[in-house]
């Protein structure tokens, strides 16, 4: 995904790219947060719930750049 924003050959492809970028890992914080909070903090002590969509937002970018999207 990263390596389609540099590859972009027109400014109208590098803002579809960025947008497509933007969406995904918006989608998937919310979806993390949901599963945080849902799953993960009643079955596993230590565990503390994600209080705020920041938390959720940097969790989601830090999955995408180890996953390489």
């Amino acid at each position: 995904m990263f390596r389609s924003l540099v590859d972009a050959k027109t400014i109208s492809e590098f803002l579809y790219e960025l947008t497509v970028l933007v969406l995904i890992i918006v989608i998937s914080a919310f979806i993390l947060m949901f599963l945080w909070n849902r799953v993960l903090v009643p079955h596993v002590s230590g565990v503390k719930p994600l209080t705020s969509l920041l938390d959720a937002l940097l969790m989601s970018i830090t999955i995408s750049v180890i996953r390489g999207y």
